[in-house]
């Protein structure tokens, strides 16, 4: 209770102070605010160098916890818009406070058209996933040509006089989507092994997409317990799972443990990475190894 009213007075404070920067913060006509570093990626596959990208979570932030800085608040006021990658809990928390206090700022949701992953509400303990939408709509190649589209649009909203050159842009960037969105579903078809474990779910876009099974080791957003763990080990003997994948923002000692209990690879990871191409296609090979 005591954590839930010291966050409520920090917000109003932060947000308050934004208000009255806001007022006098001067647009920067290139400027676009965004969430999480892959989204900078898909900017510049489209537009290039034509804007400069405010991204809020830094490497090595979680969308499910962080928290602005007055400074960064503050670059969203100078922003000309703003591209949610839409349903993350950072997004839930902060967007409605941020583009009040910004003034005149245009908004996108870039997973617009995504054939959500919905379930019950889900409690991580320290975030909620809202309505039981999982947010990580950048998992997947699939959903990634949906969210190509959605930015496309907002940037030639933003650039009218650009369209013809992000529309090459575009069919660059979905032409290679396209290739390893065929590529995946050829490694994945007949794979022998289609379960994978994950320290935290980030990649259910992923498995809903190419017909894999992922089992997270979180349990509600927290450590498993020790009863957990013994069931996570079970369930990866009878999958016979040969990956265990552990992001770059957790801990590995219980995917570690896991791993050397039931012999299998533990391969460092990172869905945030700004290179999103090389990182795709890093975590679809080590899937094909398996596979």
């Amino acid at each position: 209770m005591i954590r839930t009213i010291n966050f409520l007075i920090i917000t109003v404070v932060i947000v308050s102070l934004f208000a009255c920067q806001a007022k006098q913060a001067k647009k920067i006509e290139n400027q676009i605010s965004v969430s999480i570093l892959p989204q900078k990626y898909f900017v510049e596959r489209i537009a290039g160098s034509d804007f400069k990208v405010n991204i809020l979570i830094p490497p090595g932030g979680s969308p499910a916890t962080y928290e602005p800085t007055p400074m960064q608040m503050e670059q969203v006021s100078k922003s000309v818009a703003y591209f949610k990658i839409g349903h993350v809990p950072f997004e839930n928390t902060w967007m409605n406070n941020m583009i009040e206090a910004a003034g005149d700022i245009k908004v996108y949701n870039l997973s617009k058209g995504i054939e959500l992953v919905r379930g019950p509400e889900v409690d991580h303990g320290d975030h909620v996933h809202e309505g039981g939408i999982d947010p990580h709509t950048w998992s997947s190649p699939k959903a990634v040509m949906q969210i190509a589209n959605n930015l496309y649009n907002g940037l030639v909203e933003l650039a009218p006089e650009k369209k013809e050159e992000y529309k090459k842009n575009l069919n660059g960037f979905l032409s290679e989507l396209e290739l390893l969105d065929k590529k995946s579903i050829e490694i994945f078809a007949n794979a022998e092994h289609k379960t994978f474990m994950i320290f935290h779910p980030a990649l259910t876009y992923l498995a809903r997409d190419y017909g894999l099974n992922q089992i997270p080791i979180e349990l509600h957003g927290k450590e498993p317990s020790p009863a957990h763990m013994q069931h996570l080990i079970r369930e990866a003997k009878a999958h016979d799972i040969k990956i265990v994948f552990i992001q770059k923002q957790f801990n590995q000692d219980n995917a570690e443990a896991i791993a050397k209990e039931i012999k299998a690879k533990l391969i460092q990871i990172d869905p945030l990475n700004e290179d999103w191409m090389a990182e795709m296609k890093s975590i679809i090979n080590h899937l094909k190894g398996d596979a």
